[in-house]
Order: C-alpha cells, then structure tokens, then sequence
C-alpha cells in the first residue's frame, strides 16, 4: 500500500463527507497498523499519516461509529502512540490526567458499545477518581449478564477506595468462569482487604483461578508445591504449574523454571532446557540477565 500526502487529503475529505466510512475506517486502520510496526518513525509513510489516522477515524467517530473511536484510542495506547496528534477534537469525555485512548474508549462506550467501556474501565486505572467514576456509570448497563463488566466493575470500585463492594462482582463474575476475580478473591481473602482474613477461602478461590487457568494463580500453585508453603511439597507438581503459568503467558514462571533447570532445583540439571525456559521469558518481557546477576548465576548458550 502506497501512501502520500494527495492520499491523505482524499480520505479526509472522504470522511468529512460522511461518505463510505468504511473504507475510511479500513484505510486508517492499515495506517495506524503501519505506524504502529515503524514505518512511519524509518520514513516509510510521511509525517502526515498520523494526521490522517486521526482525523479519519475521529471523523467517522463522530458519525456515530464506536469501532473507530476504538481503533483510534488502541493507536493512543500503542506504542508509537506519541507519534499521534494530540486530540484536540471536541469530546464528551475529558478528564484533566487523560490521553487520548481515554476519551476514545468513553466515545465509544458512550455509543453503547460494550468494548468500549470495558477498555474505558481499563484505561482509568491510573487516571483521576472522576474517570473511575464515569467507568462504573458505563458499565453498570452490562452487570449481572457480562462477567467481564462484573470483574472490571469490582476492580473499579477497588481503585475508589471501597474493596468490600467490589467482592459481591468478583463473586459473580467468578461463578461464570472468569479467572481473574477468581484470582481477585483470593487476593481479598488472603490480604483482608474488605473483608475477613480468611485463609481456607483464600485458598479455595487460589486453586479455582488455578483450576481456570490464571497465570498468576498457577504460579503461587506453582511455588506453593515448591516450597511446601500450603501445599504438599512436590517439586513434579511444582515444574508442572510453573510450565502451566509460562505457557499462559507469566514470565516469571519461565525465568523460574530456567533457574530450577540452570541449579538442578527439584529437577535434573539439564542446560538446554534452562536456555529455552530463559529465552521464553526474554520473549515475555522478563529481565531475565539482571535477575541471573541478582542471583549470581551465568546464562547457559542454547
């Protein structure tokens, strides 16, 4: 796809038209798909780009079409986001610590769309009480029937301050399956954070985030079997969660088990299975050769 400043101008001409915003939404999304991989930073696509981006997707954001207002707040979170105007278009939506994917999502969640307030929810962790605020308003239409809303609302009530209202959501959520306030629970329950410390509960709701696959869950499984703290000592058990949890994506998990392999901890040294445990967790973003300094341990070669 080639691109110059005459394309540009035509899309965004096309979007204030309001005419075929499809294909607008389609070409700023490839563009915005374009800047986010590099091509716009090695001089690929021309500066003007992100200024297309922005005003076709704001454009036929405003023409009432949440899927742009998304495509837009996810180019704001990216991170070749900085390349972007900033957004000065006028919104329903603006807090004084936000960016643009905050006043993206809150367009399209304003719109009725679930998606949308749902990552609104998530974009207001480290935004003002006002923004968190306005998350539980949009998403109080989906609770009782979306236990992704139901998790996503307790955590907000968490960060307003009020943990005990924020149980009863993760419950629910927790009953239809959802993982993380699985792991949630657990986390109340252990640290009594509005509610009663309870150990046996606490560990129910570990084991049943494990038992549903969350990462974090399966990793304190996972050291809980190696350390003989709450569970059975078993280092089989103890490799076995830890290669769960690496696989659902904790790079924690991987860097431990490179270590366990690397120092014959539990398992039979093996250092080929070290690298690759260790090269998973550089996949996942782990600082896995500062640890091995901390540790006073040698990365084996693959």
């Amino acid at each position: 796809m080639t691109f110059d400043e005459a394309d540009g101008a035509a899309l965004i001409a096309l979007a204030d038209t309001e005419q075929d915003l499809d294909l607008v939404e389609e070409a700023c999304a490839e563009l915005a798909r374009r800047i986010e991989r590099g091509d716009l930073m090695i001089g690929i696509l021309p500066l003007d780009a992100a200024r297309v981006v922005v005003g076709g997707l704001s454009t036929a954001g405003r023409a009432g079409r949440p899927r742009a207002w998304i495509t837009l707040g996810r180019c704001y979170l990216g991170l070749n986001g900085h390349l972007l105007d900033p957004a000065e278009w006028p919104t329903r939506f603006s807090f004084p610590d936000d960016g643009g994917a905050l006043r993206c999502f809150g367009e399209a969640a304003a719109l009725g769309d679930r998606d949308g307030a749902l990552l609104f929810a998530r974009a207001a962790r480290e935004a003002s009480p006002e923004a968190q605020e306005q998350a539980a308003d949009f998403l109080r239409p989906y609770l009782g029937t979306d236990h992704h809303a139901e998790y996503q609302y307790g955590l907000v009530q968490q960060w307003l301050g009020d943990p005990a209202a924020a149980v009863g959501h993760h419950e629910r959520a927790a009953a239809q399956g959802n993982a993380d306030a699985a792991f949630e629970l657990y986390v109340l329950y252990a640290t009594g954070d509005g509610v009663a410390p309870d150990g046996a509960a606490a560990h129910h709701w570990l084991l049943r985030a494990a038992e549903t696959g969350q990462p974090r869950a399966l990793y304190n499984v996972a050291a809980g079997h190696a350390t003989g703290n709450g569970f059975p000592q078993d280092s089989a058990l103890a490799v076995a969660y830890y290669e769960r949890s690496a696989r659902a994506g904790n790079p924690r998990a991987a860097a431990t088990l490179g270590v366990m392999y690397l120092t014959a901890d539990g398992v039979e040294e093996d250092p080929a299975a070290a690298a690759r445990w260790f090269g998973v967790a550089d996949d996942l973003g782990y600082p896995v050769d500062g640890w091995l300094d901390q540790l006073g341990l040698r990365r084996p070669r693959p």
